[in-house]
This record gives C-alpha cells, sequence and structure tokens, in this order.
C-alpha cells in the first residue's frame, strides 16, 4: 500500500530568505548607495539544475521546523544567522515538479560582509544578490523573497527592530543606516530616535572618545523591546 491511512501525505520543506545589509560607508556622498541583498544558491541537482534558489530543503521526520530550517542553511551556505523569524507558508499544487510539497519559509537580516557564504551539500554556488537584481529563482522563490521582503518593512514600521544586527552598545547612526536600507527613505536620526524613546526602546549608555569627538551611544532596553515585539505598535513616526 502507498500510505498507511487513507489520505496521502505532503512533503514539508523549510525555505530561508536572508536579507543582507551593506555596510554603512565612511562617508555618505550624493548618489546611488547600497542595497539590501539576498542570499542565493545554484541548484545542483534537478528539479531547476543550474537555477538560483533559496537556501532550504526536507524536514526530517523528527526535526522541529527552525531546526531544519538553521541546519539546510548551514548545510548549503555555512551561514549561521542570530535569528530566523518565521514569515510564512507556502503550499500551491504545482510548486514542485517533484510532487505536493509545503514549504515553511524563515527569515534572517544580517550584516553582509560579516557573512561569507561557502557553498556545501547540494549548492553548486552561493552568492549575495542585489535584492533589485535578482535572476529567475527556481520554484516559487520569486513570490517567497517578494512578500517576505514586504512582510520584513511591515515588521520594522510595526515593532522593535535591530537588536541581532547590533553590539550592546551602538551610535545612532547605524541604527539609522538599518532602517534606511529597510524602509528605503532617509529618515532624520532624530526622528527615528525619538519613536524609540517614545516606546522606551533605548537607553543612553556613556559617551566614547573617538579622535577628540564625544560620541553618543545608545543600548536597548530589552524588557520593553520584548514587550513592544510582542504586542506591536503603531510605528516610529517613519511613514509607509
Amino acid at each position: 500500500m502507498p500510505f498507511t491511512y487513507e489520505y496521502p501525505r505532503p512533503a514539508v520543506c523549510v525555505d530561508c530568505v536572508v536579507f543582507g545589509i551593506p555596510p554603512k560607508p565612511a562617508r555618505i556622498r550624493p548618489g546611488r548607495l547600497p542595497g539590501v541583498s539576498v542570499l542565493l544558491i545554484r541548484r545542483l541537482r534537478e528539479p531547476f539544475a543550474g537555477r538560483y534558489a533559496l537556501p532550504g530543503g526536507f524536514v526530517e521526520i523528527d526535526e522541529p521546523l527552525e531546526a531544519a530550517a538553521r541546519r539546510e542553511l548551514l548545510e548549503e551556505t555555512g551561514i549561521a544567522p542570530v535569528r530566523l523569524v518565521p514569515s510564512g507558508v507556502y503550499g500551491d499544487p504545482g510548486r514542485d515538479p517533484r510532487g505536493r510539497t509545503i514549504s515553511a519559509v524563515f527569515r534572517a537580516v544580517v550584516w553582509q560582509r560579516e557573512h561569507l557564504p561557502v557553498a556545501g551539500d547540494d549548492a553548486e554556488a552561493v552568492r549575495w544578490f542585489p535584492l533589485r537584481r535578482l535572476p529567475d529563482l527556481a520554484f516559487d522563490h520569486d513570490l517567497i523573497v517578494r512578500e517576505t521582503w514586504q512582510g520584513l518593512r511591515r515588521a520594522v514600521r510595526g515593532g522593535p527592530f535591530g537588536w541581532e544586527l547590533l553590539p550592546d552598545e551602538f551610535e545612532a547612526e547605524t541604527l539609522a543606516w538599518v532602517y534606511r536600507k529597510i524602509l528605503g527613505r532617509g529618515s532624520a536620526i532624530d526622528e527615528l530616535f525619538a519613536g524609540l524613546r517614545r516606546y522606551d526602546l533605548i537607553r543612553r549608555a556613556a559617551r566614547r572618545s573617538r579622535d577628540d569627538t564625544s560620541i553618543e551611544r545608545y543600548r536597548w532596553n530589552l524588557a520593553s523591546y520584548r514587550k513592544w515585539e510582542r504586542l506591536g505598535f503603531d510605528g516610529l513616526g517613519l511613514g509607509s
């Protein structure tokens, strides 16, 4: 018998959408600035051999979904981000020519320069692609990337964001750069930090001196961060 019970079972997969934030230049000049990138693998095997796709694969029978996502991402790219966030489920019939598959998608945001991928497992190659200039992707991964990016931008507007990208103490300009890359607008630092303070998300840290200049530094109030991450809020006044 093909099944142990009355109904067939779809296969369960995980896919990882990893967004790479470019480093903040020492001096921001007018003109085109580097944008966000997406980590893609080139498939070694059929279906879609030779095409680029998101890192991912099949879930083992006794494996939690996030553990499967971390395993596949590490095996195929060598990257282990601090945080993976569930971002959607995709299961339209026909999305995979091998048969019915349902994919749980996870997203991560990392500093691109700090994560140099190395292809492994069934990935023939791996590289960062600019989000706005992606190649044709396998399966329904074009749709997954687009909707995951939209979901990330909604999350940044509607809740706290950034602790996994920053050290314990950070400068205002660094956090503002992250927001600018994701939201696509040059919000004033004062406007951003006024919103963060309104929700008690940041606290001033000790001033540091650099090149005879006193640098204001901040740290997260993690208790408030966890609270507003759970509850969400109406935004930081940064627009849509």
